[in-house]
């Protein structure tokens, strides 16, 4: 698989078009889920990962052999997904009321269960939005990303003990809020 990819990527920087496409194939959910956790929108996700892809087709030239494919490319995609970010400064908003009313309505423990499974983790994204900007993206590439720390590092090209730090404060800040959020709406 690893010479495959290297054989696609070599055909690639020879201009192959067929050979892109199959890159881009391979590659293009994994970049749909990154850009999707930074911005949590569909449509801009889908943007940032056309305009990653268009990135990556222009500089592949400069791609080095010597370092891991996806490494480059979710740098590609992180940066893009954050200049995205930048651009829009969205902001969304969790409505507890709803969220009450639409647990109230539901009968099925298991479906309540998945709800709430669901509901929580849009809570976490939500409050993970509200994080500072490295916090954030420390926070998305390793926990919901799931990538290694070594990875984090090479893509937001920060030490270790930077990535240690803000994934420290904004598993600390998340869990104070979650608690705080909690505690209301038990009352």
């Amino acid at each position: 698989m690893l010479s495959e990819l290297s054989d696609i990527i070599k055909q690639v920087k020879q201009g192959d078009h067929s050979a892109f496409k199959i890159l881009v194939e391979k590659h293009q959910l994994y970049a749909y889920k990154l850009a999707f956790r930074i911005l949590y929108d569909d449509e801009e996700a889908k943007d940032v990962v056309q305009d990653s892809f268009i990135k990556i087709w222009k500089n592949i030239h400069s791609f080095n052999s010597k370092q891991k494919f996806t490494t480059w490319m979710y740098k590609v995609v992180t940066n893009t997904a954050i200049d995205r970010y930048r651009t829009i400064k969205k902001s969304s908003k969790v409505d507890f009321t709803m969220v009450n009313e639409a647990i109230n309505n539901l009968s099925d423990k298991n479906t309540l269960i998945d709800f709430e499974n669901k509901q929580l983790g849009e809570l976490i994204k939500y409050l993970a939005d509200k994080l500072p900007e490295k916090q954030r993206l420390v926070f998305v590439l390793r926990d919901l990303q799931g990538m290694e720390s070594q990875e984090v590092q090479e893509i937001l090209v920060i030490s270790e003990t930077v990535v240690k730090s803000n994934l420290y404060h904004a598993r600390k800040t998340i869990r104070e809020k979650l608690q705080t959020l909690m505690a209301y709406e038990r009352r």
